[in-house]
């Protein structure tokens, strides 16, 4: 038990709770909407470790069955979510910064991009060949935005998600 305070601790105070990636993403949004402003309810990133970590609590924790075999396709997360607050009913955002370089690189495509009245989300993603290893969600409306960013096997955890939700029993 001590190690595994040791670790945990070791984990806090080395940033992997924070995730100033999205933060910024956050700031550019709210720049671009005259006096707008969105403040953190929740924010943390979890690398390998900490995720590791994480595989091996659940193993302990006897209503975690069901989320056990989803998280070795997962890597990394990073989530961050903000209350927003004067966001005007008409607001117009361009695609923040962030999300833009990543894909002038050219390793990440925008596959979902809407906007209505009151909401506004990207969706990006990662391929290597015929997988999906990178996953980039952003949601704007009227009351919050949600960022998200996860790496790992992530066709596979989706597969096997709709599999499972879906009865399926092939996906190809």
């Amino acid at each position: 038990m001590p190690v595994i305070a040791v670790v945990l601790g070791l984990t806090l105070l080395s940033g992997c709770l924070w995730a100033p990636e999205l933060d910024r993403i956050r700031r550019d949004i709210e720049n671009q909407i005259p006096g707008a402003s969105f403040n953190k309810e929740v924010a943390f990133s979890l690398g390998p470790v900490t995720l590791g970590l994480a595989k091996l609590i659940v193993n302990f924790i006897p209503d975690t069955e069901e989320a056990r075999p989803y998280l070795k396709y997962v890597r990394s997360v990073k989530v961050a979510i903000y209350e927003a607050d004067n966001i005007p009913s008409d607001f117009s955002v361009k695609l923040p910064r962030g999300l833009k370089k990543l894909l002038d690189k050219g390793d990440w495509e925008l596959a979902v991009k809407t906007k209505d009245d009151n909401a506004t989300t990207w969706i990006l993603y990662k391929s290597d060949g015929d997988s999906i290893k990178g996953l980039y969600v952003v949601v704007l409306d009227d009351d919050e935005l949600v960022l998200v960013r996860a790496s790992g096997d992530l066709d596979r955890l989706f597969q096997k998600a709709m599999r499972e939700n879906m009865n399926l029993s092939r996906l190809d």
